[in-house]
């Protein structure tokens, strides 16, 4: 007989179709902020009000506080852990080892919800500590079991799956993540046979593909019967693919109780509040005071590109004029990491070519790329050098949306993002300006835009967040022409040429990891 939960489960088969269609018929309310809030706290009140005043109120009262730190303020909840379980033996552990002396304002709000079990979705911008924010009330309750795992984390990229990983580490937690690329992944044979040999962990980290996998195949050695607690972790994104429904029936199958469900995301539209709570009726929606605004710390700076109507379908006269504004405001700041995000994989080959030509040897800056199109081992390897640059020079990263979602800076600040092409989807904006300024720290902004772009920018800066009338400027109607040029996707034929002696996979390999299979003209 199928247990009950496997058929619970299958409420994410007609709701990511629901989702997806209500997606794409209702463009326009994609990022509106939820009117209904199930759950609320002083804390989450109380920063309404600091973000509603002007500026000059806001500097006033923070003066006025005789708080000089003014990002920690508003990063850090006002409560102690005290008010969390300090008498537990097993909090206390926790919190030390991660290095926690005070919550953070997401972590504060969403404890007495996911610690009394409750079902919940988890919002708040990048970098406010989401990821901590369900791990420490669901290991605190799952503390006495012996269940293996006892909690299930589903991430939608073997990036962010590895950076929840990096977490559990810290908070010397027995974790095992199941992804077929990432720096933890191996073949699927390997990852089989250490389930077979691990005797004990709490936390199992997957992407949905990857457990679904390991779940149809005979003798895993994986055991979901006692599972406590799943989390969705960018559910946003989840709900999006069209493969996630199938996979998570999977998944529902393999369990045996009726665990508690938890939905993250950095960004939350009406669209997806209603998808779970028609299956959730009671579900509790926990908002950070952070969510769909751009963190109080970063300083934006607006460029305008816009060129003659003559020359709007003219591409590479477009590419000039932003050229010259990247170069000049990579001149005056000076930095040690800078992001820099492009919209498509020839656009990033394109400002590669551009920064590597203007500095063949690298004595200003170090260049290296992060998109879709290089192997995983070269994207692990760039982003770690990124990372651990020390040297007396600069590291740019080029790179797509990929970076905006997953990778973690927090060892290594990022001090300036650079938004050469302008989003096309409104929570990217929020997300890539979310790479700098993490967990209270300062950071620049500079915004790349032009005709339509413009005024949307000037909006979000000045209110620092994003609102319906922003979200609907983002449909199609209001682009202009140029718009289909500079942002098209990469739809060129494969030339891959095999060499004697090597298999076409191995030809393909070599190829992505050169930067040459989508045959790039702008390649000199």
């Amino acid at each position: 007989m199928r247990s009950s939960l496997s058929i619970y489960c299958l409420w994410l088969i007609p709701l990511v179709k629901a989702f997806q269609t209500n997606v794409k018929t209702k463009c326009s309310s994609r990022m509106a902020r939820p009117t209904a809030i199930s759950h609320s706290f002083h804390d989450a009140d109380d920063d309404d009000i600091f973000y509603n005043k002007s500026p000059t109120e806001q500097t006033y009262r923070v003066g006025d506080s005789g708080n000089t730190n003014h990002a920690q303020s508003h990063f850090f909840s006002r409560n102690s852990l005290a008010s969390f379980a300090a008498d537990k033996p097993l909090f206390r552990k926790l919190c030390r080892d991660a290095g926690i002396t005070r919550p953070s304002k997401i972590q504060n709000l969403a404890w007495p919800v996911l610690f009394q079990g409750k079902n919940a979705i988890i919002a708040d911008q990048t970098g406010s500590g989401k990821t901590l924010a369900y791990l420490l009330p669901l290991l605190n309750r799952s503390f006495n079991s012996k269940a293996s795992p006892a909690i299930i984390v589903l991430a939608p990229t073997a990036e962010l799956a590895d950076q929840i990983k990096v977490v559990c580490d810290k908070l010397t937690v027995p974790s095992v993540v199941l992804t077929a690329t990432g720096q933890y992944a191996t073949n699927i044979r390997d990852q089989i046979r250490m389930l077979q040999q691990k005797k004990s962990y709490d936390v199992l980290i997957s992407t949905p593909g990857r457990i679904a996998t390991i779940l149809r195949t005979r003798q895993a050695g994986l055991d979901l019967s006692r599972v406590q607690a799943v989390v969705l972790d960018e559910v946003d994104i989840l709900l999006v693919d069209e493969t996630f429904g199938p996979q998570l029936r999977t998944l529902g199958a393999a369990l045996q109780t009726t665990p508690q469900f938890v939905f993250v995301t950095a960004t939350l539209p009406n669209s997806v509040i209603e998808t779970v709570q028609r299956e959730f009726p009671d579900v509790q929606v926990v908002k950070g005071p952070g969510l769909h605004r751009v963190a109080m710390t970063v300083e934006e700076r607006l460029i305008d590109v816009s060129v003659p109507p003559q020359y709007n379908r003219d591409p590479k006269y477009c590419f000039e004029v932003k050229a010259k504004e990247l170069m000049a405001a990579l001149r005056k700041n000076r930095c040690r990491r800078t992001l820099i995000f492009c919209n498509t994989v020839e656009s990033c080959r394109q400002v590669e070519n551009l920064l590597k030509r203007k500095d063949r040897s690298e004595r200003v800056n170090k260049i290296y790329t992060y998109h879709g199109a290089m192997t995983p081992e070269a994207r692990r390897e760039n982003l770690a050098e990124f990372v651990r640059q020390e040297q007396d020079i600069d590291s740019l990263l080029i790179c797509t949306d990929r970076a905006a979602r997953g990778v973690d800076f927090a060892a290594s600040p990022v001090d300036h993002v650079v938004i050469f092409d302008f989003p096309k989807d409104p929570a990217e904006y929020i997300r890539r300006v979310g790479r700098t300024a993490r967990a209270g720290r300062k950071g620049t902004t500079t915004v790349l835009a032009y005709g339509w772009q413009l005024p949307i920018a000037r909006g979000i800066m000045q209110s620092g967040q994003l609102n319906d009338q922003d979200l609907e400027k983002f449909t199609e109607d209001d682009k202009d022409g140029s718009e289909s040029l500079e942002y098209r996707a990469v739809n060129r034929k494969r030339t891959v040429r095999k060499k004697k002696g090597v298999t076409g996979q191995e030809s393909m390999r070599e190829h992505i990891a050169g930067g040459k299979l989508w045959g790039d003209s702008s390649r000199p």
